[in-house]
């Protein structure tokens, strides 16, 4: 059994509840839309410049949210945001490439990785993280 309730402590009292948890999810995802300008995708971390365009850590992986929120809601405004995010990191590939002579030829943090998310922001109904999404 890969769970044993008592070799375990709790973190809290309260009984697990589905419902609670997606009214709290939609909550914070309101939060987000009301605050947000018009034409802004997401709140910018001070890190985001250096980040880079790929899955693991940079605008790839983020734009990979706005996919799963269009794909679980439905909300064209999340699909528009993913591709405003592909875009971005279109630049950014743009910019490194000119910057270090070569690009980065690795799914998680390389090139191979932006070309699938921008694949996936054109076809998102095939929308999956590479590697994690297979089960």
């Amino acid at each position: 059994m890969l769970f044993e309730s008592s070799r375990h402590e709790a973190l809290c009292s309260s009984v697990w509840n589905e419902y609670a948890v997606q009214q709290a999810t939609l909550s914070i995802i309101d939060d987000i839309e009301t605050s947000l300008l018009p034409d802004a995708c997401w709140p910018t971390h001070p890190l985001d410049a250096e980040k880079g365009s790929n899955i693991c850590h940079g605008t790839a992986g983020n734009g990979y949210a706005f996919l799963y929120l269009y794909h679980r809601w439905g909300n064209k405004v999340w699909l528009d945001r993913a591709r405003k995010f592909a875009m971005h990191a279109i630049k950014q590939y743009q910019n490194d490439r000119l910057a270090y002579g070569q690009g980065r030829y690795t799914l998680w943090t390389g090139d191979a990785g932006l070309a699938i998310y921008l694949h996936h922001c054109l076809y998102p109904q095939q929308a999956a993280i590479p590697g994690l999404d297979l089960f």
